[in-house]
């Protein structure tokens, strides 16, 4: 196979011809989900208004900058009203980084990541971070009385490498940083990491037997004991599968608002899910045991630990 990112576009589209071709789409399929065409148009246009909202149009998917926004908000932007230009959020903005049942579900999943990559934390360790962004689920954690530790970030996309590796800086932590462009698919380490954490890729992997193989390759790269940290979204429930959603804790108008934004107007491309029953199997199959799922509120995207043998 061809390397390829596939979390979002490698050759931008121009904002304009992207926004006219969503605008006539919207035209030709008419109301949806209880939007008019103008109220559509007019979240279009909404959209094109800031950053975050012209990287999705332009993009159907978030690069590494653009996850550790989004991630790190609750700790920044949601304090200050701020957004990645110092200015007040509009009103999207501000429904996809405080409302959005997915970004909800992604922001408390981060929570759970660090705390469980925390556990790995220990002199002498290698940690790795696979696709790694800007590896802020390493790059956050605690390390006061650690003092050598080896911090591996893997990503096919270079400019996120380079964010990473400011942040690495930012963070006093350069000196462990090994960075390294490559597919994920394609590492070639064996027992090398005491642990792999690894967001993302499931939602943007529709084969069943690739992401066997990227969990294959993960085994292969720990070491006897290992610890895997993961991450996967649970399929929308439908007429004839209730599934794992806990709708309780969803706004349906906020879900409502969420799927149109990005099925409709981004076309994303994290659109694929996975029940935790399927996602066990696959981490057995591929050799992991101990096999412990942490669920957030929502249980939209759950975390998943799993271990490799001693």
């Amino acid at each position: 196979m061809t390397d390829v990112l596939i979390s979002h576009q490698q050759e931008t589209e121009a904002l304009s011809a992207v926004a006219a071709r969503v605008a006539e789409k919207i035209k030709q399929q008419g109301r949806q989900d209880g939007f008019s065409v103008a109220e559509q148009l007019e979240l279009l246009q909404e959209l094109q208004s800031f950053d975050f909202g012209r990287f999705l149009l332009q993009n159907q998917g978030i690069n590494g900058f653009w996850t550790h926004y989004m991630l790190t908000h609750p700790f920044h932007g949601r304090l200050t009203g701020k957004n990645n230009r110092g200015h007040a959020f509009s009103p999207l903005e501000k429904f996809i980084l405080d409302d959005s049942p997915l970004m909800l579900a992604t922001q408390e999943r981060f929570t759970f990541f660090l705390k469980e990559n925390q556990t790995g934390v220990r002199p002498g360790a290698t940690l790795a971070c696979i696709p790694c962004g800007m590896m802020g689920e390493l790059l956050y954690l605690d390390f006061q009385g650690v003092s050598d530790c080896r911090l591996v970030g893997i990503d096919y996309d270079a400019d996120t490498l380079r964010d990473a590796k400011q942040l690495a800086v930012e963070k006093g932590l350069n000196p462990w940083l090994v960075l390294k462009q490559a597919d994920a698919w394609k590492i070639t380490a064996e027992d090398e990491y005491d642990l792999i954490s690894s967001n993302g890729l499931s939602i943007y992997e529709p084969g069943t037997e690739r992401l066997l193989q990227l969990y294959q390759r993960f085994y292969t790269a720990l070491k006897p004991g290992g610890k895997l940290v993961t991450s996967f979204v649970t399929p929308p429930p439908t007429e004839t599968h209730p599934g794992e959603w806990d709708l309780s804790q969803i706004n349906l108008e906020h879900l409502r608002l969420q799927k149109l934004l990005f099925t409709t107007l981004i076309d994303s491309k994290f659109r694929c899910f996975r029940s935790s029953q399927e996602t066990e199997a696959l981490l057995s199959q591929a050799g992991f045991s101990s096999i412990r799922f942490i669920y957030d509120k929502a249980r939209l995207f759950p975390t998943v630990t799993a271990f490799k043998p001693q």
